[in-house]
């Protein structure tokens, strides 16, 4: 029996939108590069297959990725969508691969590729920044994370900044994961991209390295995984609610200095401090001129963070703001300095 092309495009809108719910993602963005009318309808559906987190990747792997708005941060899964090649490394033998339109480049090559659909270009920046501009388009959304791997090509970070600022002027989340070249390379990030809501920085720059500029610290969710950099002048400039820092080389004296700042209404948004050092933490410094209660270890406390994740608090040193009674409980490691500030998000207080 002979098989037909099932004309989904002559659906009734009704019937036509439950289908393109079921699609997902992928779908929908290929889908909108078989043809002219294909990608109206894609660009036009409004629905579950779009209620995604679209991410931009520039350095070593250009690519587009979308993440479930409902995955919790730490438990965050990839799903690839399309990648920007060099057109040079197709092989030189005619393999007949298809071609689409992708916004103003016509009859781009492309195949099944390690991430999504691999598409090529003559340039590479020009392809994965078309490709930024067909997904805002297609989603009727902006890209909500820029990553940036290493530096390939070598102007990848300012081209990358220059289309944040000319396609959408900010980025909500700037996650940094590069071995810096030059001392100025981190600079140049923290300067150009405008990102308004999570800072990720996996960068180890030189151990002389001090940012140029004041960067910005005012942020939900602000992580530095190599933060020997950080000093007292950079926390007392930090609104955020959740702030990570490792390989701190912050002393006891400016954590006090930090506690007092937020005890008289700095960091006001705080919900979480983490801060890992090298060297034993001294709390009698920590807590110098700061009123607390000391808890033992058998009084247990669950405090629940903004994705849901359970932790078991023991002991801890327990204060309260005087301006808004907001309640805080320090846990007193060795070399972890742990502040929790309650009530915790299931709407738990101590």
């Amino acid at each position: 029996m002979p098989h037909h092309p099932f004309p989904l495009f002559s659906l009734p809108y009704l019937p036509l939108k439950k289908v393109l719910d079921s699609f997902g993602a992928h779908a929908i963005l290929y889908i909108s590069m078989c043809s002219l009318r294909s990608k109206r309808i894609a660009v036009s559906y409004r629905g579950p297959s779009k209620n995604v987190k679209l991410t931009l990747h520039f350095g070593y792997k250009h690519s587009l990725s979308f993440s479930i708005s409902t995955v919790c941060l730490e438990e965050l899964c990839i799903y690839w969508l399309l990648s920007a090649e060099n057109q040079s490394e197709l092989s030189s033998v005619d393999r007949n691969l298809a071609t689409v339109r992708i916004g103003n480049f016509c009859d781009i090559p492309v195949e099944k590729g390690r991430l999504g659909l691999s598409t090529y270009w003559d340039d590479c920046m020009v392809g994965i920044t078309e490709i930024g501009d067909y997904a805002r388009e297609v989603f009727n959304q902006d890209i909500y994370e820029v990553t940036l791997g290493e530096k390939l090509p070598e102007d990848v970070y300012e081209r990358a900044a220059e289309w944040v600022k000319n396609s959408q002027e900010t980025i909500q989340s700037l996650h940094c994961n590069f071995n810096p070249e030059i001392v100025n390379d981190l600079d140049s990030i923290l300067e150009n991209f405008k990102y308004t809501e999570i800072l990720v920085l996996d960068v180890n720059p030189p151990p002389e390295y001090f940012p140029a500029k004041p960067p910005n610290f005012n942020v939900d969710h602000l992580h530095i995984l190599f933060s020997f950099w950080v000093k007292q002048e950079h926390l007392l400039t930090m609104n955020c609610k959740y702030i990570i820092l490792q390989e701190s080389k912050l002393s006891s004296n400016d954590l006090n200095v930090f506690l007092k700042h937020f005890m008289n209404g700095g960091c006001f948004q705080l919900k979480e401090f983490s801060v890992d050092v090298k060297t034993s933490i001294d709390y009698e410094v920590v807590l110098n001129d700061v009123e607390f209660e000391e808890r033992d270890r058998d009084v247990e406390r669950v405090y629940v963070n903004e994705e849901e994740h359970h932790h078991t608090l023991r002991g801890g040193l327990d204060i309260k703001r005087p301006s808004d009674d907001a309640k805080v409980t320090i846990m007193n490691f060795s070399k972890h300095f742990l502040m929790i500030v309650w009530p915790d998000f299931a709407g738990n207080s101590y």
